[in-house]
Order: C-alpha cells, then sequence, then structure tokens
C-alpha cells in the first residue's frame, strides 16, 4: 500500500518554488550584468582560454596606452624641429641676401629672434616635463634666453643642460622606440653657427650692418656651408621623428584591431545574448508564479479533508 504524506508533498512543491525563485533571481542577474556567469568557475572548460583572452587583451590595451603616449610626444618633437628648421633658414636667408646685395640692415634682428624662438622651442614644457632635456625633465634644456647670452658663453655647448639619456618606450612585444630627442643634439650644429656670426658682429670687424666690408663679405660667404651643415642635421632629426611617428601609428593600428578582435572573443564567450535572457526570464516567471498558486492550493488541502 503507498503512503501520501501532506507534509512530504508540501516539502517537495516548496522545493520546486525555490528553484523557480533561483532561476528567476539568476535570469534577473544575467539581464542586469550582461555576462553569462558571475563567477570564473561557472565557465567550466572555457576559462582557461577566457583567462588568456583577457591577460592579452591587457598587455595589448597596456601597448596601446604607451604608444599614444609616446605619438603625442612624437608629434610635439615635430611641431618644434620644424620650428628650429624654419629660423635657421631665415638666418640662412638672410646671409644669402647680405651677400648679394652686398649689405644688410636686419642680420642681428634676424639672428636674435631666431636664437630667442629656438630656446623657446628647446625648452618646451608639457605638463612640467620638459621634452628635450634627456632624463633631466625638471630642467630647461637650455639656460640662455637671448643673443647675448650665446655671445657670452665660452662655447655654444656652454648652453645645454640635458644629459645624455634618450627616453625610449616599449610600445610592442619585440619593440622599443625613442621618442626623446636631446637638445644638444638637434641643436648644437646650429647654435656654434649662430654664435659664430654673433660673435663676429660683436668683434672688432663688426657689426655687421650697413655695406658689407670685405672682411665682411668673405666671413659671410664661409658661413653659408656652416649653417648648411647644421640646416642638414636639423633636418635629419626631423626625418628620423617623421620615420618613428610612422612605426608608432603602424603599431598603434595593428594593436587596435587586436584589441577589437580580443573584445569580440572574450564577449562571445562570457556576454550573455540578452534577447534569449530576457525570453528565458520570462518563462521562468511564470514557473515562478505557477509555482507559487500550486503552492498556495496545496496549501489549503490536507488528507483530513478526504477521512
Amino acid at each position: 500500500m503507498t503512503r501520501v504524506s501532506s507534509f512530504g508533498h508540501q516539502q517537495v512543491m516548496l522545493s520546486g518554488l525555490l528553484k523557480n525563485q533561483e532561476k528567476v533571481f539568476n535570469g534577473q542577474l544575467t539581464i542586469t550584468t550582461g555576462k553569462k556567469e558571475l563567477e570564473y568557475k561557472g565557465f567550466a572548460t572555457e576559462l582557461n582560454t577566457l583567462l588568456g583572452s583577457k591577460n592579452a587583451l591587457s598587455r595589448t590595451q597596456g601597448f596601446i596606452s604607451s604608444a599614444e603616449y609616446v605619438q603625442r610626444q612624437l608629434d610635439t618633437n615635430d611641431v618644434q624641429l620644424n620650428a628650429l628648421v624654419d629660423n635657421a633658414n631665415n638666418v640662412r636667408e638672410t646671409v644669402l641676401n647680405a651677400i648679394a646685395m652686398d649689405q644688410t640692415f636686419a642680420l642681428a634682428e634676424t639672428l636674435g629672434e631666431a636664437f630667442s624662438s629656438m630656446v623657446s622651442a628647446l625648452n618646451t614644457n608639457i605638463g612640467g616635463v620638459h621634452v628635450f632635456s634627456g632624463a633631466r625633465t625638471d630642467v630647461p634644456p637650455v639656460n640662455g634666453s637671448d643673443l647675448a647670452d650665446l655671445v657670452a658663453a665660452a662655447s655654444a655647448s656652454d648652453l645645454f643642460e640635458n644629459d645624455n639619456r634618450i627616453p625610449t618606450a616599449k610600445i610592442g612585444q619585440n619593440t622599443d622606440v625613442q621618442y626623446g630627442i636631446l637638445a644638444e643634439d638637434v641643436a648644437g650644429d646650429i647654435f656654434a653657427a649662430l654664435k659664430n656670426i654673433a660673435d663676429f658682429d660683436a668683434g672688432g670687424l663688426g657689426p655687421i650692418d650697413g655695406k658689407l666690408t670685405p672682411a665682411q663679405r668673405t666671413f659671410l660667404e664661409g658661413e653659408l656651408s656652416t649653417l648648411d651643415a647644421a640646416i642638414d642635421t636639423l633636418q635629419l632629426f626631423v626625418a628620423r621623428n617623421g620615420n618613428r611617428q610612422a612605426t608608432v601609428e603602424d603599431m598603434l593600428v595593428q594593436h587596435k584591431d587586436e584589441e577589437a578582435f580580443l573584445e569580440t572573443f572574450i564577449s562571445d564567450i562570457e556576454d550573455a545574448d540578452l534577447a534569449e535572457a530576457i525570453t528565458q526570464l520570462e518563462n521562468d516567471q511564470v514557473a515562478l508564479q505557477a509555482s507559487y498558486e500550486i503552492t498556495s492550493q496545496l496549501s489549503q488541502l490536507s488528507l483530513l479533508n478526504f477521512i
């Protein structure tokens, strides 16, 4: 004879109700978080793949952050280097015009303006960091401000305060890029050329103003080759900086493509299909409501009603 227990039956129904409540709760969490599981253990056999992908994504995002920083530094370099080239060319053009016309009325002014502009470019400060100082980022790389400081110096190199360490950053697994430029490396030659002219202008055969003397003309003709060599050095740094910019841009494209792939790959593993989750939640809510109703009805029943 099979015995039927009211208590046992109610316990079974309550157990089913609690399971339906859990399903509804988990469904709501899935929709709220957008994740299939809230703990890694829920991904079972895909756990190693998921963790490995997340590590790769974190590393790639680190490279992106580093490359974007380097890109900003190289863009700053480009602006200031081109400013140096423009000022050097202005001096060269003024010297050429003086030789061609056998007189000049603006050489000293042009020298002074060019030097001050170059110092300003080399002493560029971004967020308290002097970009041409090497590792001595808290110190301006050039300690002069005008042409008088250049003339007063024993040599042009005495004006430079940068150290010899060139900033470098890792922007890829096997890619390091030098993004820093030392003020003395880039401007040493042009400062020396400007000092030669400024010293001559301030010396016994100067000033170079008005009609040129034979000595002044000979001197300026000889300085053209020095200016040309200094400008070639400046343009070489512009070209190197441009090559580094191209390298960083290429690396950024690769990293961002990899980032997009990894984000999609990870999403496929751990992100829930919200449309499917909503449908499942609605079904679970219907089942839960039915459990409530049946449990309520059964709670009113007892075998005593049939005795």
